[in-house]
């Protein structure tokens, strides 16, 4: 059985982070892992900082999906006096050394948007939001295609995930990432990286660009990519 912090929260202009926090936790459960939840990236580094330590128990992997940047930009200032965020030193630290030193990380959906001011954020998940390039169309049906089918993380998943959520294009991608799925953010646009496995030093990422909500992320198809992301991640071997 292994430890897995699950780190959801941010901003909720446009995400209910508690409910698919919570859910993704569920799936994570159901597994067999004990699960604890953090709502703000600094408690998260101070547990995993304790683990290190040895003054709490061992953290195996963690997931996150919320939504903490700097909130520059007319469009948020409703919310920006309680919600923006910057990056401290000690957060980058604790998150660079768990996933570099061999932890697992399970970065979803809004993840690649996180730490605006951090560049290397992109780095250790294998891709990035690109300010005023990237996007994503409004919430919607959407066919993702597996393109990497035999990787234990979609393995045994159909060809086609069909599922509600956004599409994000045209992000900062990583050069050396294995892309799991792609899909299309509007009809007329190339295929988008929307699932990848990726390596940072000694650490395991998945970045799952879905799980926009808790009806997301317990469809059935997208519940086994994240047990079997999880299992990945923990260097188990998938069903």
């Amino acid at each position: 059985m292994s430890r897995v912090l699950v780190l959801a929260g941010g901003s909720p202009h446009a995400h209910d982070f508690d409910s698919s926090g919570a859910a993704v936790a569920d799936v994570i459960s159901a597994l067999g892992h004990d699960v604890e939840i953090r709502n703000h990236p600094d408690a998260a580094a101070a547990r995993l900082d304790e683990a290190s330590e040895g003054s709490a128990a061992p953290i195996d992997a963690f997931v996150l999906l919320g939504l903490w940047w700097r909130m520059t930009g007319d469009a948020y200032h409703a919310w920006r006096d309680d919600y923006a965020y910057s990056t401290p030193a000690a957060t980058r630290q604790a998150f660079t050394s768990f996933v570099g030193g061999g932890g697992g990380l399970m970065a979803m959906h809004t993840a690649t948007i996180c730490f605006d001011d951090w560049p290397e954020w992109a780095d250790v998940v294998g891709g990035g939001w690109r300010w005023g390039v990237s996007s994503h169309p409004p919430f919607g049906h959407v066919n993702a295609r597996i393109v990497a089918a035999d990787h234990p993380v979609v393995k045994g998943v159909p060809r086609v995930l069909e599922l509600d959520d956004e599409v994000y294009g045209d992000l900062d991608i990583s050069d050396g990432v294995e892309v799991l799925a792609v899909a299309r953010r509007h009809e007329t646009d190339d295929e988008q990286p929307v699932m990848w496995a990726h390596r940072f030093n000694a650490g395991r990422v998945v970045f799952d660009g879905f799980g926009h909500d808790v009806v997301s992320i317990r469809q059935p198809a997208h519940s086994r990519i994240i047990e079997q992301a999880v299992t990945w991640i923990l260097r188990s071997e998938c069903a």
